[in-house]
């Protein structure tokens, strides 16, 4: 039986996802969920604003879903990459005027372990917007929708269909590993996030 293993930090986007089921795991979400009553555990963003505060990922009983939760309500723009030979393709959300809060919300969910269209999410800062990229595992239509938080805050979510994408054996793989090596220290087990994936050339722009 392994020794105990170093504890490692839990970021922002680990949190935002889900432990996988399993009867050795016992993990429960504490994270954000879209909604009313989403709080975000992480302390307060700078007045001003506004900042991108939390991205999430869910599978859900239709399919999956990517959310982003924002200080204040945003315009965002919805880029539709085209499909590549292999079918693999991108989705951008430009969150229009918006900050990054805290370095960590910077890496990348891998998404690889869940029956999902997406295969990860990353962020990264475009001037004064906010680019979220969705890389795609195939070529699928993301249902956008914006809906308000808690304390003022704004949720952009995607919503994916199921597609024909499964887990990828070798991130199931690497999972396996990685509930060794951190199962009873703080693990960083991968979580469920909702995604969605677009068709190629289509832009579509959310509101306030």
């Amino acid at each position: 039986m392994p020794g105990p293993a170093t504890a490692q930090p839990i970021t922002p986007l680990e949190k935002s996802m889900e432990a996988v089921p399993g009867p050795s795991l016992g993990l429960k979400y504490d994270g954000v969920v879209p909604g009313p009553s989403g709080k975000n555990p992480l302390p307060a963003a700078p007045k001003g604003g506004p900042y991108l505060v939390w991205t999430g990922f869910q599978m859900t009983a239709t399919g999956s879903r990517v959310f982003l939760q924002t200080t204040q309500p945003v315009q965002f723009d919805l880029n539709e990459g085209a499909a590549k030979k292999s079918g693999k393709s991108t989705l951008a959300v430009l969150l229009r005027g918006c900050r990054i809060y805290m370095a960590n919300n910077r890496r990348k969910i891998d998404t690889r372990f869940f029956a999902t269209p997406v295969a990860g999410i990353s962020a990264r800062q475009r001037g004064r917007d906010v680019e979220v990229r969705l890389a795609l595992r195939e070529l699928v239509a993301a249902v956008p929708h914006s809906e308000a938080g808690p304390d003022g805050t704004q949720f952009v979510v995607l919503d994916f269909p199921p597609g024909k994408a499964s887990p990828e054996p070798s991130a199931l793989q690497e999972l396996a590993g990685e509930e060794t090596a951190t199962y009873g220290a703080e693990v960083r087990a991968p979580a469920t996030a909702e995604t969605a994936s677009p068709k190629a050339g289509h832009k579509a722009r959310g509101s306030r």
